[in-house]
């Protein structure tokens, strides 16, 4: 069930678009990545949905109501890349902050603290914390209002290992308490990691990768192919979906391999390898980005 509408939101910088034209709608437990090199626009996009940022044209609704309604922020909340928080002030004094905007009593503000495991610390000045420490807190904030979609702009920077799992645990927990996440990192690892669900923003627009939202691994079939002849070409004509990459052909999941051998067989095609291919999310961000490594 769809709860987040974005309608055609389009964004300028002067001359220069940032978002064109950007449609799309979140469903109830959606775990999403969004990816793209800085500058692309991810950071706007998220802060253009909650109306951080004056758009030229474009609607944003949650549940039917529009973001210019204040009544839309009790459903959505943002965990930004910068570190908001007041150092000389604790934990809790933050939580009882926001909880004292939306009328929430203190049984509610325990419920998150337990839920998060920030018990430990919650009552010291935040200036004392650990960088994971303080992304629990926000997390912690974020959650303290029961949304139903949580807006993350790179959550995993400058986090250690330890933090990075278990802040990978804490984002489980919260999908498996029905809360839908748009997740922008540029760890590829652990995006791959989380969600099946990946889009990419590129001048400007989104385009979404269907080959990774099946959660089963596509095979890889490496070919040889006649000097007169493309795999491109090859493959425009077959009515399957794939991915290529170099010599290599990624499959759909969806379906049976014999198909896509049996096409390339009948086109003269030689196969090489047939591998069972691990998704492999940064070979699509260097083919998507046309990223050259040497």
């Amino acid at each position: 069930m769809s709860i987040l509408n974005v309608n055609q939101l389009t964004k300028n910088y002067g001359k220069r678009s940032i978002l064109k034209e950007i449609t799309f709608e979140m469903n109830e437990g959606d775990i999403i990545g969004l990816v793209g090199p800085n500058g692309a626009g991810k950071s706007t996009l998220m802060r253009s949905v909650l109306a951080l940022e004056d758009v030229e044209s474009g609607s944003v609704r949650i549940k039917g109501i529009s973001n210019q309604n204040p009544e839309f922020f009790r459903y959505v909340t943002f965990l930004p890349s910068d570190n908001y928080l007041y150092m000389h002030l604790t934990g809790y004094d933050h939580l009882a902050f926001v909880a004292s905007i939306y009328n929430l009593d203190t049984k509610e503000i325990d419920e998150v603290i337990q839920l998060i495991g920030i018990r430990t610390y919650v009552n010291n000045p935040v200036k004392s914390y650990s960088y994971g420490m303080r992304q629990h807190l926000l997390i912690t904030l974020s959650i303290l209002t029961k949304p139903l979609i949580i807006l993350m702009d790179e959550p995993f920077n400058g986090l250690d290992p330890t933090s990075v799992i278990e802040l990978k645990e804490l984002i489980r927990a919260l999908h498996a308490k029905g809360i839908s996440l748009l997740i922008s990192t540029h760890n590829l690892d652990i995006l791959e990691d989380l969600t099946n669900t990946i889009w990419f923003i590129k001048d400007g627009e989104l385009v979404k990768n269907d080959m990774l939202i099946d959660g089963n691994d596509p095979f890889q079939i490496e070919v040889r192919m006649p000097a007169e002849m493309s795999l491109e070409n090859v493959m425009s004509d077959s009515q399957l979906p794939y991915r290529l990459l170099d010599n290599r052909l990624f499959t759909d999941p969806a379906y049976e391999l014999e198909k896509y051998l049996e096409w390339l067989i009948k086109n003269g095609v030689t196969i090489q390898s047939v591998n069972r291919s691990k998704r492999n999310l940064e070979e699509m961000y260097k083919s998507f980005y046309e990223v050259n490594v040497r």
